[in-house]
């Protein structure tokens, strides 16, 4: 699975992409995450994501960026970013997706 991760700034978002990859691997699944900001999500969408997830810090952002990209847009759930709940989070990229 390949999520893109949109976010502001970056600092908490590297957090969230570490815990991610790592629980990809203690449960034996290849997930790739990436993030970045919101002017880059439009063109770097295209590039093989199976979905995108946005930080709630770009909230005010998500009908645009929802209407930017042709795969499954969602938002994660404010707990689930702050703490980086990284299976609450592969669960919502693989419900959005279908997997």
């Amino acid at each position: 699975m390949k999520i893109l991760l949109v976010c502001a700034g970056g600092l908490s978002s590297s957090i969230v992409m570490k815990k991610v990859a790592k629980y990809g691997e203690e449960i034996g699944e290849e997930i790739i995450i990436d993030a970045v900001g919101v002017p880059a999500v439009e063109e770097t969408a295209k590039q093989g994501y199976d979905c995108v997830l946005t930080a709630p810090q770009v909230r005010n952002r998500f009908q645009d960026i929802k209407n930017w990209c042709s795969i499954p847009v969602e938002a994660m759930p404010p707990q689930d970013y702050a703490i980086g709940n990284a299976k609450n989070i592969v669960a919502l990229a693989k419900k959005i997706c279908g997997k």
